[in-house]
């Protein structure tokens, strides 16, 4: 049944372009059997038919049309004004970051939940099928954590679990950011219940974490 689902997933526009095909076929057909016939009750009621199957029809290729639309509307560059995909030069940490927050409140309930649980770990069924979105998510996080005011999410990073700092580590390191990795674990592990050295090492790195995310989603374009 997995399998068959999948099938049409993938094929559902096609599917429809076949049923299409078939529709207006049959309706033609339809329209000229009814034309060709003499009774007078008989001819309106097939060429009633075949018209409401050439409609439907042309109804699908609409909806065809839609879903090629969707699969090629790109997560990062889709506009929903234009109903277009805008170019790869216009896209900016603005918009980058926008559609990131989006993410982020499908992945956790709350801010507080970043650092009270593994994100990664319980949301691994999304990376597991999203995986191009883990150094971004990683890189959200700390890039959130800068600008947070509110100390009680900064004690709650400084009580996060080792597993999830270094969970974020890894996430960089899918982006070959060792060094920032590193930085966050290093400032973790000795941060002695003050985060205030967090909160400036995250401050000056801020345009650097922004040129980092905006980079990386222009070279994976393709996979969004």
């Amino acid at each position: 049944m997995d399998k068959i689902k999948k099938f049409v997933k993938e094929n559902l526009q096609m599917i429809l372009l076949v049923l299409c095909g078939l529709l207006v076929i049959t309706g033609i057909l339809a329209i000229v059997f009814g034309a060709a016939n003499s009774g007078g009750v008989i001819k309106v009621l097939f060429i009633i038919f075949g018209i409401v199957l050439i409609a439907l029809g042309c109804s699908l290729v609409f909806y065809a049309a839609l879903i090629a639309t969707d699969e090629n509307a790109n997560f990062f560059l889709y506009d929903q004004r234009s109903k277009r995909n805008i170019s790869i030069e216009e896209l900016d940490f603005e918009r980058v970051n926008k559609k990131m927050t989006y993410i982020m409140t499908k992945l956790v309930a709350n801010a507080s939940k970043v650092w009270t649980s593994n994100l990664f770990e319980d949301n691994r069924e999304f990376f597991d099928d999203n995986e191009v979105f883990a150094p971004l998510v990683a890189y959200k996080v700390i890039y959130d954590l800068a600008d947070r005011a509110n100390e009680s999410i900064w004690h709650l990073y400084l009580m996060a679990d080792k597993s999830v700092i270094a969970s974020i580590a890894e996430a960089l390191e899918m982006n070959s950011d060792s060094d920032l990795g590193k930085a966050v674990k290093y400032l973790h592990e000795n941060a002695a219940g003050d985060y205030e050295r967090t909160q400036k090492f995250l401050a000056d790195n801020k345009k650097y974490i922004q040129n980092k995310m905006t980079k990386y989603v222009k070279v994976h374009i393709s996979k969004f």
